[in-house]
């Protein structure tokens, strides 16, 4: 499987890098082309889209529509709260029917929509993230909310190389107000990552 293919899932594919492919968020345009790679090549493949309802409609029609589009697809709508349509796709043991009224089958909520562009957002500040390894060692982060793909892809940060298959733990450490984690953020604010070696 491959995801966020390095050369944009086109000549890789012609070479056969992977079984099987993620299209994360593409654009349109560009899921139509690789789709057509993908079913001319008999390639299974899935779309990542997250999102509300009108994004989950539609990655279902899309889905549908492509030859090999065959796997899963990721979305999070189910742990929205709130949503901008009238309608909500649920999953009946993990499959959404596709939506048969005109356009992408759901309706706008047009009061909801208003209502969710109103509210303002409480500020998050940053936090620490505590990470042990299995042989001991605890490595120090700093948790942007500004930088939130950090939290999907540390290695985004190239203090320190990670592994996907290190076997680790993760605390997320908020301010309790003590002299440690004041001077670990403190720390952290001034080299980026903190690396502490099991002695």
């Amino acid at each position: 499987m491959l995801h966020h293919a390095p050369l944009g899932a086109t000549f890789e594919v012609l070479r056969e890098a992977a079984d099987e492919y993620i299209l994360g968020h593409a654009k349109i345009g560009d899921a139509m082309r690789r789709a057509g790679i993908f079913g001319s090549l008999e390639i299974p493949f899935e779309l990542q889209n997250v999102g509300g309802t009108i994004m989950r409609s539609m990655t279902v029609h899309m889905q549908t529509a492509f030859k090999s589009a065959t796997y899963h697809f990721n979305s999070d709508t189910e742990t929205w709260k709130s949503d901008v349509t009238k309608e909500r796709l649920e999953p009946i043991n993990g499959v959404i029917r596709v939506p048969e009224r005109p356009g992408l089958g759901v309706t706008l909520d047009a009061a909801e929509l208003d209502r969710l562009k109103k509210l303002k957002l409480p500020e998050i500040g940053k936090w620490i993230i505590k990470t042990r390894y299995k042989n001991g060692t605890v490595m120090y982060n700093m948790a942007d909310p500004k930088e939130s793909i950090f939290m999907v892809r540390p290695d985004r940060r190239r203090e320190i190389p990670l592994s996907y298959a290190a076997p680790i733990t993760t605390d997320w450490w908020d301010n309790d107000g003590s002299e440690e984690y004041k001077a670990m953020f403190q720390r952290l604010e001034r080299e980026g990552v903190v690396l502490i070696r099991k002695a």
